[in-house]
């Protein structure tokens, strides 16, 4: 591409929206200088080489297929209307900024927008900000577009929103700041992969998934969220949720509702105003090699059936380490929850013969409180290490099923154990 140099019209009015002159490949690389103003229709591949500012609605408009749109450093600048750069169908078009200088879009109601039928599009190396509803949104689009290597900061609502049946799209290596709603919201999409994205100081939810399922949340960073870091709700299924990590967010860090088959694993989630991981009415999800110590409680399960919880690390948290309350036929095993400002594990709820919770080969040391406390007798408790705790080491209903292997000394109750049978 053969960037053109030239000067701007005299006498345009900015009421109607500087133009600037870009330079223009033809199939015959022959190059062109071409003068456009705010909301005309691209065709070809352009190179900017001056900014468009005070657009007075869309900035600029994709109108074919297989071009570049390359900023080069300049500004599509509005007055919070219309959008900064709209495809309305076109596939393979890259939107993009080959300059050491940051280009800027800013100003309108969405900054970049792919609707329907758009596939296989770029939008990379952005600044956007600013914006009214989203810095980037997706409507419809259709698949493998991809929006990376943006900074995407201080919309008025939501930095990225991804809805209508937009799938399978990769969201990659953004940093997605200060704005005021959801760093990243989803609804009604699939098959989505959001990857390698640093999304701080969001006014809402980080990243939230709403009715949304088969999409990967992989190694994200969600920081300082005034609500939970990630949300997975209202039909959000079979999602996949690893190495991400989050710190400082209001709410859970990690919280599932209604929604079941997600996997949960490997993730890092600390100092949130609630839970590092809260399922509500959700079933048969893996929760696996996730730390969740230093939050007001580790891991908490209500109403939700058939979760396997393995492997977590649940410490120091200022509540349980894990709780399950009204929850049946879970697998807790192999978990740590020690040093806890209440109870190691708790389970509390009734459940039919055959459908209690497992509790097996977990550690629950030095909690304030018992180091496994379980209130009614259908659960199965078997090969624990209960130590040093506050109160018992293990505190069972009586008729709990006693599966062996128990092991409780240094606790505060002298008997160590009640409703089920421990060794040192």
């Amino acid at each position: 591409m053969i960037r053109l140099s030239g000067k701007l019209s005299s006498g345009l009015s900015a009421a109607v929206g500087a133009t600037a002159l870009i330079g223009a490949l033809t199939p015959a690389t022959t190059a062109h200088a071409v003068q456009l103003s705010c909301g005309q229709t691209v065709t070809t591949s352009v190179v900017l080489t001056a900014d468009l500012l005070n657009c007075p609605g869309d900035g600029l408009v994709v109108g074919g297929n297989g071009i570049t749109i390359d900023l080069g450093g300049h500004t599509v600048d509005g007055v919070g209307l219309g959008t900064g750069i709209r495809n309305d169908g076109f596939d393979q078009v890259t939107v993009t900024n080959s300059a050491g200088a940051p280009a800027s879009v800013q100003e309108f109601d969405q900054g970049v927008r792919l609707n329907p039928g758009t596939s296989g599009n770029v939008v990379e190396e952005l600044t956007i900000r600013n914006n009214e509803f989203s810095g980037v949104e997706l409507n419809n689009a259709d698949t493998d577009n991809r929006v990376r290597h943006n900074v995407i900061d201080r919309q008025a609502q939501r930095g990225i929103t991804l809805i209508g049946g937009s799938s399978d799209n990769v969201i990659a290596d953004n940093t997605i700041t200060e704005n005021q709603g959801e760093g990243v919201f989803v609804q009604d999409s699939t098959g989505n992969r959001f990857e390698n994205n640093t999304i701080a100081g969001s006014g809402d939810t980080g990243l939230i998934l709403e009715g949304s399922g088969g999409n990967t949340l992989l190694s994200n960073s969600v920081d300082g969220s005034s609500d939970g870091a990630i949300v997975l709700r209202l039909g959000s299924h079979d999602n996949l949720v690893q190495s991400n990590t989050a710190a400082l967010n209001s709410d859970a860090a990690l919280s599932v509702s209604d929604s079941t088959g997600n996997r949960l694993l490997s993730n890092t989630l600390r100092g949130g105003g609630d839970s590092g991981i809260v399922l509500q009415w959700s079933h048969g999800s893996t929760i696996t090699g996730n730390d969740v110590s230093e939050n007001t409680g580790g891991i908490e399960l209500s109403y939700s059936d058939r979760n396997l919880i393995r492997s977590n690390t649940a410490n120091d948290t200022t509540g349980d380490g894990i709780s399950l309350g009204h929850s049946r036929g879970n697998t807790v095993e192999h978990n740590q929850a020690n040093r806890n400002g209440s109870r190691g594990i708790y389970l509390d709820g009734e459940a039919p013969s055959g459908l209690g919770n497992l509790l097996a080969d977990n550690t629950t040391n030095a909690n304030q409180g018992d180091g496994i406390a379980v209130s009614k007798a259908v659960h199965t408790i078997r090969n624990n290490i209960s130590r040093d705790n506050g109160g018992w080491g293990v505190l069972a209903d009586q008729g709990t099923i006693d599966g062996g292997g128990n092991r409780a000394t240094g606790n505060g109750q002298a008997g160590q154990c009640s409703g089920v049978t421990c060794t040192p």
